[in-house]
């Protein structure tokens, strides 16, 4: 699988921009580009956006950038086995006090440490202010590069130097950057970054000094002599190597310069010792920044570097852009109503499927039920019509079921439970389709309640109460007996129901 990765190097006065790709055969340089933007009518968000409408650039790929020179601090900071595990978190209060940044702005990443004694240890720690990786981040948003990485420029330099003149991994060694406005080096032992000095450069215009790649060599020989010499206390040997990449506006003639000043082999870098390029790629020396970034991502094994991505946890976020909010929210909202309105035709469809398949089933039960009705209006109010019309039928022919409390049943059933003893007398019998009441005398209570476990018995009669008391003039036992039928109550009995006898 090809992967690639764009670097991108945003100076003062210029821009760079490498795409590299890791394939089978090795790393390849596929797309490069540069510019300047001295210009106040110069726009870096309409320059970097150019990259992928106009230029090719893969959208696609990893993008790395770095942070400006002046923007990032180093330090060498001495602290205990407990100090070094606290800056290994990533915890920036253990670096408040050592970098010129305001408390809770500051973004720090240790990139290496070494020991001194048994519990003392040296850190290298590069540190930038929150606001300017934001913006950085920002700027790139604006043209729809969103950065994997933000490194130290010195540290992509490192990685470029690894992968092209691997011989640095063994021995010491200088490392140097410069552009138009600064220089950083550092001083490797076996590939490992010991120390990093970081200063502006102030040319003198009189002359007195000489050119002004003579005044940076003065100034990049005398820094390199002092950090070699507080590393290493001695001079700087003459099988030292010492390597150059410049970017901007900065003079070729800046190594034969330092060829005068210093005793060690200068080596430019060159981009392209290792790595690959696209027949349609010039050559172009001025990109070893933009290259490094790539290849920090792409072979991250060359060389370590620090992320302030990863250190800064809220970076930031792309810049509202109010006419493409407006954009998306359209967009959504038109997706929205047709996804609605898709919803609404697949349940209409749906519901008027399951009307045909009810009205199928209707008919079908309607046939089966009333086989001879031929002609169809509305089945549910004409099936409800015959059911009616068999209900009051069979009222018809209710009083000639076994079961039934017709009047003539009721009056046999009565007739026959009644006790041949007691003297038993109806005065009066109320006969309804729930309930029968029957009112008489008898000559004693214990015939009352004989007859009424008598009618208990009877099929149809579900309840059966009594109301009994004895008449004090004549001495004989006047009685009310209530029989319901078990049928619902509830029901209206209307006279052409109830049959009463006296």
């Amino acid at each position: 699988m090809v992967k690639r990765c764009i670097g991108i190097d945003i100076g003062c006065s210029y821009l760079q921009a490498v795409q590299i790709a890791r394939v089978e055969e090795g790393l390849r340089i596929e797309k490069v580009f540069s510019c300047q933007h001295r210009r106040s009518t110069d726009s870096l968000s309409d320059i970097l956006k150019s990259l992928l409408r106009q230029h090719g650039f893969d959208s696609r790929a990893a993008v790395a950038t770095a942070l400006p020179q002046d923007a990032v601090f180093y330090r060498n900071l001495q602290t205990d086995a407990a100090g070094l595990e606290q800056m290994r978190q990533h915890n920036s209060s253990a670096f408040e006090q050592y970098f010129p940044i305001p408390i809770g702005q500051i973004v720090a990443q240790p990139h290496s440490y070494r020991q001194l004694s048994d519990d003392r240890y040296s850190v290298l720690a590069a540190a930038v202010s929150r606001e300017l990786v934001r913006q950085r981040c920002g700027l790139l948003a604006e043209a729809k590069l969103h950065p994997d990485l933000a490194d130290a420029a010195i540290f992509a330099i490192r990685a470029a130097v690894a992968v092209n003149h691997p011989e640095v991994t063994a021995g010491r060694a200088i490392i140097a950057y410069v552009d138009d406005s600064h220089l950083t080096l550092a001083v490797t032992e076996n590939n490992n970054i010991l120390i990093v000095r970081n200063l502006r450069l102030v040319y003198q215009s009189d002359g007195s000094i000489g050119s002004p790649e003579n005044q940076v060599a003065q100034i990049l020989s005398r820094e390199a002599a002092i950090s070699w010499q507080k590393i290493f206390h001695c001079e700087i040997e003459q099988d030292s190597r010492f390597y150059l990449a410049t970017g901007g506006g900065v003079s070729a003639g800046l190594k034969a310069a330092l060829e005068e000043k210093l005793p060690c082999r200068i080596i430019r870098i060159d981009p392209y010792t290792k790595v690959g390029r696209s027949p349609d790629c010039q050559a172009n020396g001025a990109i070893c920044l933009a290259e490094g970034l790539a290849l920090r991502v792409l072979v991250p094994e060359k060389g370590e570097g620090v992320n302030f991505l990863e250190a800064d946890d809220t970076a930031a976020e792309p810049a509202l852009n109010l006419r493409k909010e407006l954009r998306i929210f359209t967009v959504l909202a038109v997706a929205i109503a047709a996804l609605l309105l898709v919803g609404l035709r697949a349940r209409l469809f749906y519901m008027e499927r399951n009307y045909a398949r009810l009205k199928n089933q209707i008919t079908e039960v309607f046939h089966a039920a009333l086989p001879d009705e031929k002609t169809i209006v509305n089945p549910l109010a004409q099936l409800e019509q015959r059911i009616q019309s068999f209900q009051k039928d069979y009222q018809l022919f209710a009083a000639f079921h076994p079961t039934s409390l017709a009047p003539l049943n009721v009056l046999q059933k009565i007739t026959t439970s009644m006790p041949p003893q007691g003297a038993f007398k109806v005065d009066d019998l109320l006969v309804t389709p729930s309930s029968v009441r029957i009112s008489g005398t008898c000559n004693s209570f214990e015939s009352v309640y004989q007859w009424q476990e008598v009618l208990q018995k009877v099929p149809g009669f579900a309840l059966v109460d009594v109301d009994a008391q004895r008449e004090p003039k004549s001495g004989a036992v006047s009685f009310t007996i209530l029989v319901s039928s078990g049928k619902a109550t509830g029901t209206v009995d209307t006279p052409s129901e109830a049959v009463a006898t006296q």
